[in-house]
């Protein structure tokens, strides 16, 4: 099990901003959770996929697992942005006390 933790890929995770508009109103703005660029290392493994129809058009869904080095404040509200796509983090689970596994719902990312 251990080859599938090749970190091969650097990501960057976000959070939703903490301020607030000129009309009180959270801000929709992203910010980097990690300081300097943002990005971390890890490993990006795309597990199902799907099609489907929804409000008379073709859908797909794609479920990634993102796996990284374990650390502290992961929640599944945050983001993360790779390779112009984003993945919406849905579940944060634990792996032998030194790794996270993100399961994330994958879209593409238009900035």
């Amino acid at each position: 099990m251990a080859s599938a933790f090749v970190l091969d890929k650097r990501v960057t995770l976000q959070q939703r901003g903490t301020g607030r508009t000129s009309l009180n109103a959270p801000a929709k703005d992203w910010v980097n959770v990690l300081p300097g660029d943002g990005k971390t290392w890890a490993w990006v493994r795309d597990i199902s996929g799907r099609q489907f129809v929804a409000a008379g058009g073709t859908q797909n869904q794609v479920q990634t697992e993102i796996g990284i080095r374990r650390r502290a404040g992961l929640v599944p509200s945050m983001r993360i942005l790779h390779g112009g796509f984003k993945y919406d983090i849905e579940a944060v689970l634990e792996h032998d006390r030194s790794w996270l596994i993100l399961m994330c719902k994958k879209e593409p990312f238009n900035g």
